[in-house]
């Protein structure tokens, strides 16, 4: 892997945090290009949840506040629901995940990214997310977390 990613190795897995991106609580990432925000789950959220089957984008021009789900997808495990990190507008569908939504798994910060928004508030809500490198300590905690399950 490249010098690009922050790697946590945990049982047999290895887990890796995007340098450069922001990302919620909620394991979803942004990355910000001139006024648009391209969103997508990140590799743990991918990883615990399983193989994508199916997902459910939303429409173009949709409009959506923070917290708003945006999309749905189906893995071998569960339904998982998507929310919004920003207010704005739907301006672009990752269309390839209707017939690829393993995308998601294999690629989860390039070709499986879900969808971009237009935010109406670019600087107010960048507040709200955070960085590479507080995330990989929140996921860390979510390791730690999830083979503590695994061990009940």
């Amino acid at each position: 892997m490249s010098n690009d990613f922050y790697q946590e190795a945990a049982d047999k897995f290895i887990f890796n945090v995007k340098k450069g991106l922001l990302y919620t609580q909620n394991d979803v990432w942004v990355e910000f290009r001139k006024d648009k925000a391209k969103i997508g789950v990140t590799d743990f959220l991918q990883r615990i949840s399983g193989d994508v089957v199916f997902i459910d984008l939303p429409k173009e021009g949709k409009i959506v506040k923070r917290f708003d789900e945006i999309v749905n997808y189906e893995t071998i495990k569960s339904v998982l629901t998507v929310t919004s990190p920003l207010t704005g507008i739907i301006s672009k569908v990752n269309a390839q995940l209707n017939d690829k939504p393993e995308l998601i798994n294999s690629d989860p910060f390039g070709e499986g990214w879900l969808v971009k928004i237009t935010p109406t508030n670019i600087e107010e809500e960048k507040h709200h997310l955070i960085i590479a490198e507080k995330y990989l300590d929140l996921m860390k905690s979510k390791i730690n977390d999830e083979l503590k399950k695994d061990k009940k």
